[in-house]
């Protein structure tokens, strides 16, 4: 399916993200930041992406399920884990890791590179992934955690791969993941690279013979092969001599008359609909207000894990730590209006509200929570949120939280007169009662 919507339209970019959906990613569109509030600016995932199957043109996300690899480096940048990479599991991939570990060193390899390394290394010391930008933090620190000293991220011939963005995501990853595990004082050593480790290399193989190998088989240019949908070869009617051929559901716009002539089923839970007299398309929600009047929130798994592994490693060796993962939220309290829109539409629930029977309120931030989306920073109407790259590392591992006490927001009269008894009870501190 390609889906061409205005990257500022949250309703459509919901909708486009399910048409990925797959054997190989899960999409789970209700923790999408993006998804949640059309203000934030977040579209990792398209820049990330190593086909083309996301992309942003020219103001446009583009969204093409026929191209998707399933390579998984969406799900890698995700912050929200809003993409899920399944190809294979997180699970699967570090209990692969862990029995591929020899003399302490694991590798993992792009899988075009160790088709072109066939025969020429020991296969069942090496894990094989789509591509290299499948790998993320918290597999490099359970790792870690599990005594590992050496994680090499095998990469083909990247310049000469069309999944080359790929490359680029776990060089992110290694860097990020190094600086974490130097905070804490761990001794893997994480590298990206496209040179053969020794220790893989089958009896008599040298590193040139293997370095030749992969260049030959890197000359014509390379590609990943898509992903097959269920259904989709049995609906375009295309079958090839080994059976059905990757293929798309056919190019599908969300302005086409054809769509504004009946509803359109685009996923699972998810109707497409007209407004009546409009040609505006509008997606029917699955996010539910909870009763405290936030989103739901949901801290993913591989937050978790990482959390987890860190504090496996022990006590942190040094006191503050900068990187992509980690943020902490900064209120200026002279330009807050106490909308708490923050906690609102948190994805994780890192920002979260409070009520309390005295009559106190605010908001909660737990940096341990903060997957540093930017959705505060990005929706706030006053700009007073700033996230702070450098955290301490305690506040990672002992779910410190801090409280930004708030007083109700002055309202504006003519939105609703009967805010009028909201403004009184600001005025008289709640000594007002209705009758």
């Amino acid at each position: 399916m390609v889906e061409k919507i205005d990257a500022a339209a949250h309703r459509h970019v919901g909708a486009a993200f399910t048409a990925v959906d797959s054997a190989a990613i899960r999409v789970h569109r209700e923790r999408c930041a993006k998804v949640r509030n059309r203000n934030v600016a977040c579209l990792k995932c398209a820049a990330a992406c190593t086909s083309g199957c996301i992309a942003l043109v020219e103001g446009e996300l583009v969204i093409d399920a026929a191209r998707c690899v399933g390579c998984g480096t969406c799900a890698t940048v995700c912050p929200t884990c809003a993409l899920e990479s399944l190809n294979p599991s997180d699970a699967e991939l570090a209990g692969a890791c862990l029995s591929a570990v020899r003399d302490g060193r694991v590798v993992v390899g792009c899988g075009l590179a160790l088709e072109a390394l066939d025969g020429l290394v020991d296969s069942a010391a090496v894990v094989p992934v789509v591509c290299a930008g499948r790998v993320d933090e918290s597999l490099l620190c359970t790792l870690a955690a599990r005594g590992v000293r050496e994680a090499a991220v095998l990469c083909g011939r990247c310049d000469r791969c069309a999944q080359r963005h790929g490359a680029a995501t776990a060089v992110l990853v290694a860097e990020t993941a190094q600086t974490l595990l130097d905070a804490w004082g761990a001794s893997l050593a994480v590298r990206v690279t496209d040179e053969v480790p020794q220790f893989l290399l089958t009896g008599g193989v040298t590193a040139a013979e293997a370095a030749r190998a992969r260049d030959d088989f890197f000359a014509e240019g390379r590609a990943c092969v898509p992903v097959v949908r269920e259904g989709d070869a049995a609906a375009d009617g295309v079958v090839s001599e080994g059976g059905p051929r990757p293929v798309g559901r056919g190019p599908v716009s969300l302005s086409s008359p054809e769509a504004e002539a009946a509803d359109t089923t685009v996923g699972p839970g998810l109707r497409f609909f007209w407004n009546s007299g409009h040609s505006r398309k509008v997606a029917s929600h699955s996010l539910h207000v909870m009763k405290d009047g936030t989103l739901p929130h949901f801290v993913p798994d591989r937050r978790e894990r990482l959390l987890d592994a860190l504090a496996a490693l022990g006590e942190p060796a040094a006191p503050s730590v900068a990187c992509r993962l980690a943020g902490a939220v900064v209120i200026d309290g002279a330009k807050c209006v106490s909308c708490r829109m923050c906690a609102t539409f948190c994805p994780t629930g890192a920002i979260a509200k409070f009520d309390e029977a005295d009559g106190a309120l605010g908001v909660a931030h737990t940096p341990a929570d903060c997957v540093k989306c930017g959705s505060c920073r990005d929706i706030c109407p006053t700009q007073a949120i700033t996230i702070l790259d450098e955290v301490r590392t305690d506040w990672l591992v002992d779910g410190t939280c801090h409280r930004y006490p708030m007083t109700p927001r002055p309202v504006d009269l003519a939105d609703n007169p009967h805010q009028i008894l909201d403004t009184f009870r600001l005025t008289f501190n709640g000594d007002i009662f209705e009758r």
